[in-house]
């Protein structure tokens, strides 16, 4: 470590510099430094009692303010970060990095329309940060302002044209507002630039299903659960756009996979029971049905399928 006033070599435990002789116990940015080393060696505690003893020997210390907010956001104290990252903003020579971390503590706390004018005032300061542009898209997402979250994404995409995170929200955005193809369109540019993105080729899925390209949807759950076999959302899809063509047997395979992974999604086994029935497998269907009503007994599709079955006295094939 350094003395901060001759920058002579020290030792953390020195209480005074050998070389000027400055008291280093209460100088806040040595304290600082030695915040610093505890913080990057993840000791987060013994970094904020620190820097709350350098700001108290230093109440305009304000780079104290901005560790001591990131330390704190860390810890997940939200609000005290946020406080500490507004007091950092009145001395600060370097406001944009304040102003990000102040909106990514505020968007956590829920506060949208903090979290807004902190990233448009880094923006002001910094309009060539993408990341920025993309928490502002974020911001406004959560708000439901659609449109200002295009905007605010596509700048993003202007400074970064391969941020696949914002091209992929903006595929997200895109299909809120019911624009299938364009957000087929975004989703595919993220699968090129990243074809292990499991929740855009899901997301891209999800698009053509809505789009009734079941083929080209059933190509991308496909795909995504080959990326991810534990994303059990794809394997559900899966199995609903293979349901949909009359697939059954495809179907059944994509939901047992489901189930495997959650055996309590009621809906997989009430379509693993419908698809038991369209092949006539009774008991399979049964046994589904069966394991539905278990999990959910007011479950008005397995109600109205159990009922079904119980009306069918041919017991048909046994199933597997």
């Amino acid at each position: 470590m350094d003395c901060p006033k001759c920058q002579a070599t020290v030792s953390q435990r020195a209480r005074f510099c050998d070389q000027c002789g400055t008291n280093l116990v209460n100088n806040a940015e040595f304290l600082h430094q030695k915040a610093l080393d505890h913080y990057h060696r993840g000791l987060i505690d013994e970094a904020v009692t620190l820097w709350d003893q350098a700001i108290l020997q230093d109440p305009g210390f304000s780079k104290g303010f901005y560790y001591r907010g990131l330390a704190l956001y860390d810890r997940g104290e939200l609000q005290a970060a946020v406080d500490s990252f507004k007091t950092a903003l009145a001395g600060e020579k370097e406001p944009f990095r304040v102003y990000f971390k102040l909106g990514l503590a505020q968007y956590g706390l829920g506060d949208l329309a903090g979290s807004i004018e902190s990233f448009k005032r880094a923006i002001e300061i910094n309009p060539g940060s993408a990341e920025t542009h993309y928490r502002l898209g974020l911001s406004f997402l959560r708000r439901s302002d659609l449109d200002l979250a295009l905007q605010a994404l596509e700048g993003a995409i202007r400074i970064n044209p391969e941020y696949t995170r914002a091209l992929y929200t903006i595929g997200m955005v895109l299909s809120q507002k019911g624009e299938y193809q364009q957000a087929i369109s975004q989703f595919r540019k993220v699968e090129e630039i990243s074809p292990s993105y499991t929740a855009a080729r899901f997301e891209l899925g999800m698009a053509l299903y809505r789009e009734g390209t079941l083929t080209e949807a059933i190509e991308q759950f496909e795909k995504a659960v080959e990326c991810s076999s534990r994303f059990a959302p794809g394997h559900y899809m899966l199995g609903e756009s293979l349901r949909k063509l009359g697939r059954f047997s495809e179907a059944i395979s994509a939901y047992n996979e489901l189930l495997r992974l959650n055996p309590k999604d009621v809906d997989a086994w009430v379509r693993l029971g419908e698809c038991n029935l369209q092949l006539d497998f009774l008991d399979a269907a049964r046994e589904a049905i069966a394991r539905a009503l278990v999990i959910n007994p007011e479950h008005r599709e397995a109600q109205y399928l159990s009922k079904h079955l119980g009306e069918i006295q041919t017991p048909h094939k046994p199933g597997f």
